[in-house]
């Protein structure tokens, strides 16, 4: 008992201080190249958030704990929204234009109807995971070629700039750090705890698992929050469920064919959360206390659920 909540105090640090390292090399990554926050959120920064969501599932796989890997990648998906944005929102005011970030979430969308396509037979194939990985690599590409979004528009030409090897330093550790923090987190802290109270691999894989591995979303995001890095934020959390979806899973499925359970719940509910954070950032341009509760109860909600749903 006493071990695991020291390894959840370790996990909790390492993704704080990890968070930092990433936050200000991607910030100083985004100066350099002048590209906007946004498309470093969206790419750099939330593939290195996802890296715990890829080694876990990895891992889970290998040991024959297929539910782990399924359910670890919807449940961080909804966890990203109700928690690592629902609940900064509630601290930091985010305004936004939804026109910004369209392509991103209909990328998204995409990715959970392939999700959904490819889950009927209660398996995805080493044939399907080159679709998602196809998809994956052209929203990647696209990311960073379109105009709109990718200019600076010199704001930050007065700030100084760090040269790129010192970013690409900070990204490569805080990413390192993440990891490591995620690992304690959730293998040496929260499962062996969850453990002792005999609820099912499913049920540990949408919360727990999925909750350790959001960490470092919810960290960015606070972190990014509270250096008004909007573009960041809200780029970390939609790049981080694409990532999830379309490279994750495919790179595990290339690996070992996915054998899942009935997730269709989980993953329309994602679809609802997804839609629901469009909905209000396009009604609000942005979040604000109320709609970043009602992302936040959601979320609550879905935990309770699975557990006594």
């Amino acid at each position: 008992m006493l071990s695991s909540l020291f390894f959840l105090l370790v996990g909790s640090l390492g993704l704080y201080f990890g968070s930092e390292f990433l936050i200000d090399g991607a910030k100083n990554l985004a100066k350099k190249l002048k590209v906007s926050d946004l498309v470093i959120g969206l790419t750099i920064v939330s593939i290195g958030t996802s890296f715990p969501e890829l080694v876990v599932g990895l891992i889970s796989a290998f040991q024959g704990y297929t539910e782990f890997v399924i359910g670890n990648v919807l449940g961080s998906n909804i966890a990203n929204i109700g928690l690592a944005i629902g609940l900064p929102a509630l601290f930091f005011k985010i305004d936004f234009d939804l026109k910004n970030s369209i392509a991103p979430f209909i990328y998204n969308l995409l990715a959970c109807l392939m999700l959904y396509l490819f889950i009927q037979d209660n398996l995805i194939s080493a044939k399907e995971a080159q679709g998602l990985l196809l998809v994956f690599f052209v929203y990647i590409i696209a990311s960073f070629l379109r105009p709109n979004i990718t200019s600076c528009n010199g704001e930050l030409e007065n700030e100084n700039i760090s040269p790129i090897y010192k970013s690409l330093f900070k990204i490569i550790t805080g990413s390192i750090i993440l990891y490591y923090g995620s690992v304690f987190f959730v293998d040496n802290g929260a499962i062996p705890l969850v453990e002792q109270f005999g609820f099912s691999e499913k049920a540990v894989g949408m919360t727990i698992v999925a909750i350790g591995t959001s960490l470092p979303e919810l960290f960015v995001t606070l972190m990014a929050l509270s250096k008004k890095e909007v573009g960041i934020s809200l780029g970390n959390i939609i790049g981080s469920n694409i990532f999830n979806i379309l490279f994750v899973l495919s790179t595990i499925a290339l690996v070992t064919p996915i054998e899942t359970s009935n997730v269709t719940f989980e993953l329309l509910l994602g679809v609802v959360f997804l839609l629901t954070l469009m909905f209000f950032i396009l009604l609000n341009k942005g979040l604000n206390k109320v709609t970043s509760l009602l992302l936040f109860i959601g979320y609550v909600i879905f935990l309770y659920l699975q557990f006594y749903g």
